[in-house]
């Protein structure tokens, strides 16, 4: 199940560990758009974003995220479920 990235969380232990966005994105091998849209909430980090900014943030993942996704319901598939 998906995990949504806090991005507040990200940027805030990012500037802990003294690194600057430009910093945190070229050691991670991502780019300043992608960190600062993270960072800013516009984009979810997936799964390789979230293992490598805790490896970087010495955390856990549970640290820099808010929990999972919720599961949108599946719409126009035809008959509802418990349909007779």
């Amino acid at each position: 199940m998906p995990l949504r990235s806090n991005g507040e969380e990200l940027r805030r232990r990012r500037e802990l560990r003294g690194l600057t966005a430009t910093e945190f994105a070229k050691i991670a091998g991502y780019t300043l758009t992608h960190v600062s849209q993270v960072e800013l909430g516009y984009s979810n980090a997936g799964p390789r974003y979230l293992r490598t900014a805790a490896k970087i943030l010495d955390c856990a993942i549970e640290d820099i995220t808010d929990g999972s996704m919720p599961i949108r319901p599946r719409t126009g598939s035809g008959a509802e479920v418990g349909a007779v």
